[in-house]
């Protein structure tokens, strides 16, 4: 997939959390893939928010993954990061 098609996917996630989580909209992918922006743990952003970003931004991801490669290779890779996560929760279907 290379830099440039993970920036994308990235990108794209980011887009679609940010219409969910408002403050996700200050963030920007840099040309190396990395996220900038505003520092999420400053005082402005409430901590519970931050989590909901950081969860919206990995499930629109997957999502991503899901709709170009398929729900096997997602749930390898998945797998691969989180090798404990329980077979249940790994409910690809929208």
């Amino acid at each position: 997939m290379g830099n440039g098609g993970h920036r994308a996917l990235v990108m794209r996630a980011l887009a679609l959390a940010g219409a969910e989580v408002p403050w996700l909209c200050g963030i920007r992918v840099a040309a190396d893939g990395s996220l900038e922006g505003p520092d999420p743990t400053d005082e402005s952003i409430d901590p519970d928010e931050v989590i909901e970003g950081g969860v919206v931004l990995v499930a629109q991801l997957i999502g991503l993954l899901v709709a170009f490669v398929g729900e096997r290779l997602t749930l390898q890779l998945v797998r691969e990061v989180w090798p404990k996560l329980p077979a249940k929760d790994l409910n690809f279907k929208i």
